[in-house]
């Protein structure tokens, strides 16, 4: 913190070279990254970059991030867990807004993995989160998702479900801390044609009702319901082949996973 670089030049190449032209896997966890000791002079090299992953990275820039998505036509898995600390006009959001999402979808057309969590705020409010409910959903028409994880979205709601249950791919579906989706939502899903394995974690707004709509469809392989607090055990059962049920609420450590592993190629 506070290191300054006397060869940085805004707007100009950085003057440290490293050569990750055939890096496949990116992986970046609770790290600090500024003008001069950013990460443009790594994220902009990676043509073949397949698996991004970024944990709460504190100082992302949204331009460096589509440069870096025009950048890596061959992504197929991506992570990003954001917390709101841009401040803008005394305003707290995260970093990267639908923009992003937008050049994410026009030039990663092989993506297949998705997984956005949005860190729990002491205050949270709409503006917190950068992305827009429309945003996330215009992911799906435009690359073949396979599975989709949202962690943390207050924003997206019944309307983001039907967006989703649109896709012709989508296979696996995790929905954690959701709590603006409802039984509605839970009807709406139910009609993807290819999804085979579904969690909640923690959607407040869901009850048996929307289990029923799982259970009418007969599609899924599995289903895991944690924390749910409108939901029963005997509300699962015949939802799914293989069902698994917990009534404990999760802590917020543990809510910030990905339960999806990274598929292989």
């Amino acid at each position: 913190m506070g290191a300054h670089d006397s060869s940085y030049v805004s707007g100009y190449p950085y003057s440290y070279d490293i050569c990750c032209d055939n890096l496949k896997d990116l992986r970046l966890a609770h790290i600090i990254t500024q003008p001069e000791i950013g990460l443009r002079f790594l994220l902009g090299k990676c043509k073949a970059l397949e698996t991004l992953y970024l944990e709460y990275v504190i100082g992302l820039s949204e331009s460096e991030m589509i440069a870096l998505f025009q950048n890596c036509s061959n992504l197929k898995s991506i992570s990003l867990r954001l917390i709101p600390l841009h401040c803008e006009d005394y305003e707290f959001r995260t970093a990267l807004t639908d923009v992003s999402l937008k050049a994410l979808a026009l030039s990663c057309p092989m993506l297949q993995v998705v997984e956005l969590t949005f860190a729990f705020c002491s205050v949270r409010r709409p503006t917190d989160i950068g992305f827009t409910q429309e945003g996330i959903v215009a992911l799906i028409p435009s690359c073949p998702i396979r599975a989709f994880v949202l962690n943390g979205a207050t924003i997206f709601r019944d309307e983001g479900m039907k967006g989703l249950s649109s896709s012709q791919f989508l296979e696996t579906l995790e929905l954690v801390h959701c709590k603006s989706i409802t039984d509605a939502g839970m009807d709406l899903i139910a009609q993807a044609p290819c999804l085979s394995h579904l969690t909640l974690r923690q959607c407040s707004s869901i009850t048996d009702d929307g289990m029923a709509a799982l259970i009418r469809s007969h599609k899924l392989e599995s289903l895991t319901v944690i924390g749910c607090c409108q939901v029963s055990q005997e509300g699962i059962q015949g939802a799914a082949k293989t069902v698994r049920y917990s009534a404990e609420i999760e802590n917020l450590g543990s809510l910030k996973g990905m339960r999806i592993q990274y598929m292989e190629f």
